[in-house]
């Protein structure tokens, strides 16, 4: 019979890491390209009115959002957000202003602005705001709705 020795102590092998960097800017580059990150956050609850033809708004640099509609606190009455804050039609002129200044600096497209309103919402302020769009010079005006379907 054959003695058997006791070998050394087996030393596990090393992990190799090198590739993973690579594996994980690869999951970042996957997370920043399927992101969709929202420009203004929404502080008003809104139904969109329905509308059979839509076109979907392709250049979204310079972009100013406007939404009406009722704030999440039901006590209270329509609101108008301009962009992060809520605005009264009177203040509204001298914050388009401000808006326009501060991102035409290094911008040179045109602005668009974004409409959102409630369908509920009466026209006496969908026409103020557009007189204060107007006087500010910003004539290049998209409205929000959902898709109607026809059946």
């Amino acid at each position: 019979m054959s003695r058997f020795r006791k070998s050394e102590a087996r030393e596990v092998p090393v992990l190799n890491t090198a590739a993973l960097p690579d594996l994980i800017f690869t999951i970042l580059f996957f997370f920043m390209i399927v992101t969709n990150m929202r420009p203004v956050p929404v502080m008003t609850q809104f139904d969109l009115p329905q509308a059979t033809e839509l076109q979907k708004l392709e250049e979204k640099s310079s972009v100013i959002y406007i939404m009406v509609g009722n704030p999440h606190d039901p006590a209270n009455e329509n609101k108008i957000q301009l962009n992060s804050e809520f605005v009264s039609i009177k203040e509204m002129s001298f914050l388009l202003e401000k808006e326009i200044q501060k991102n035409s600096e290094g911008n040179a497209d045109p602005f668009v602005v974004v409409l959102k309103a409630d369908k509920d919402t009466p026209m006496r302020i969908i026409n103020e705001i557009k007189e204060n769009l107007r006087n500010a010079g910003l004539l290049t005006v998209h409205y929000s709705a959902e898709r109607k379907n026809i059946n």
